[in-house]
């Protein structure tokens, strides 16, 4: 009974002996044969991605991911000029019958302990060199299941995980540098000359920009011929009577006037007067102006790209003001200003004739006007 038993366990160990003799030989064989070695790293690593990866629905790409990780092995291992994988320089050293030396104070070694170790790490290399470079493939693929990479960043990633494996950088791809451009700095445009910089109401002649004052009081209702005497000359002198006006107020753009006129300012020249005999008497008036109901119509709009700005501008363009005296109403407040040149127009020029009941007032005779001064 024995005896049976014995041949058994001889018949069913025979198989597991025979396959560890023929691994055996696989590894004795692909050791000296770095090539033979890859190509079996290789194809574990194709069954292994079929083995973990098989139902994936993406596997056809996965696949795709490990031969671009094989091909990168390859193309590391010719750019570097060896035969032997990352890791095998150790063998190589010692197959030359150099003993390897470690770093660190050197002391005496038994011969025959030295050629054990040397045995034993010469058998130990190729296993581990082969489970590196399994191990580099197989990350590779799931770096390539994670990312949903290109081929292209599947390429650097092969290079990049050999070369980690070496122990040396990675040949880091030039990063596109964006090309200088000649940067044009646009500047802002000059603020023109006349659009104003301080609040207030400026008139525009002669392509120059020039402030009004304030006159005192409000000007008078449309209905009253004559206002309250002026008793001070106007500070402004316009060159030309093609006049524009600009208003540069903070409520410009909330509180805009709706129409505006340029009102007559006229200068009493003359005053006359009745003696005890009744004889009028004829005498020049001290320098004092009044504003009269005759105006000029003027139209506003809102300034472009100026919100705290309106114009004011004359209906017809074409139309200049005569030389005189005039005063811009807007909102019941005058604002004074003089046109240049030799006053012609009669309405620029009153006499004003004091009588018992009351003051009256008349325009200058035609002629008269022209030794006016505005």
């Amino acid at each position: 009974m024995q005896g049976s038993r014995s041949h058994d366990v001889g018949q069913a160990i025979v198989p597991e002996v025979e396959f560890a003799l023929v691994i055996n030989r696989m590894i004795e064989s692909i050791k000296t044969d770095p090539e033979h070695l890859r190509a079996t790293v290789y194809e574990l690593a194709r069954h292994k991605l079929k083995e973990q990866f098989g139902a994936e629905p993406d596997i056809e790409r996965l696949s795709d991911a490990l031969e671009v990780a094989i091909r990168g092995v390859e193309a590391f291992t010719i750019d570097k000029g060896q035969e032997t994988l990352p890791g095998s320089r150790q063998e190589a050293v010692l197959g030359q019958g150099q003993v390897p030396r470690l770093a660190g104070p050197a002391r005496e070694v038994n011969s025959a302990t030295t050629l054990m170790q040397q045995d034993k790490a010469r058998r130990f290399i190729a296993p581990v060199r082969l489970l590196l470079v399994l191990a580099i493939i197989l990350s590779f693929v799931f770096v390539a299941k994670q990312k949903s990479a290109s081929i292209d960043e599947l390429r650097k990633e092969a290079r990049r995980l050999v070369a980690s494996l070496a122990g040396q950088a990675p040949k880091e791809t030039p990063a596109e540098v964006p090309q200088a451009t000649a940067s044009v700095t646009v500047a802002a445009p000059a603020r023109s000359p006349l659009t104003p910089t301080v609040y207030g109401v400026y008139a525009i002649s002669a392509d120059k920009l020039y402030e009004l004052e304030l006159l005192p009081g409000r000007a008078p209702d449309p209905r009253v011929a004559i206002s309250a005497a002026i008793l001070t000359p106007s500070r402004t002198t316009l060159p030309d009577g093609h006049v524009e006006f600009v208003v540069f107020r903070r409520d410009s753009a909330t509180n805009a006037a709706d129409h505006a006129e340029v009102r007559v300012v006229a200068k009493i020249a003359r005053e006359i007067s009745f003696d005890q005999a009744g004889k009028p008497v004829t005498s020049k008036s001290d320098d004092s102006w009044v504003i009269r109901n005759i105006s000029i119509p003027y139209r506003t709009a809102p300034k472009k790209d100026q919100p705290d700005m309106y114009e004011v501008k004359g209906e017809d363009p074409e139309t200049a003001l005569a030389p005189g005296r005039y005063a811009l109403v807007l909102k019941g407040q005058a604002y004074d200003f003089s046109v240049g040149g030799a006053i012609t127009n009669p309405k620029h020029c009153l006499e004003r004739m004091a009588a018992s009941n009351g003051q009256f007032y008349s325009e200058c005779p035609i002629g008269q006007p022209s030794a006016i001064k505005g």
